[in-house]
């Protein structure tokens, strides 16, 4: 199973609270783009540093993300313009897979 990202952030101490916290909590965490987020402090090139559970941890890990404080249940959510996005593809997708 892949990684799951569970939450981002630039500040590397925070992170490393938000992971102690999970940790305790029995979900285990690694770091992904940490030391390329050190290296390139300046810029949100690689999107900063993701803390990282394994997928089937994931709904738990946010669970007590959002429980800790650490998280909102908006920062899960989709936004409305990315559903309107996946629609449009979808109805696209459809269209050309009704010409064959």
């Amino acid at each position: 199973m892949e990684p799951v990202t569970v939450k981002t952030s630039q500040d590397y101490n925070h992170l490393a609270v938000v992971k102690t916290y999970l940790e305790a909590n029995g979900i285990i965490c690694t770091f992904k783009d940490e030391y390329t987020s050190q290296v390139y402090s300046h810029t949100y090139a690689v999107g900063g540093i993701k803390l990282q559970v394994q997928e089937e941890d994931a709904p738990k890990a946010i669970e007590l993300l959002i429980e800790g404080g650490f998280a909102t249940k908006e920062d899960y959510e989709i936004p409305e313009s990315t559903k309107q996005i996946v629609r449009v593809v979808e109805k696209i997708q459809s269209f050309f897979r009704r010409k064959k």
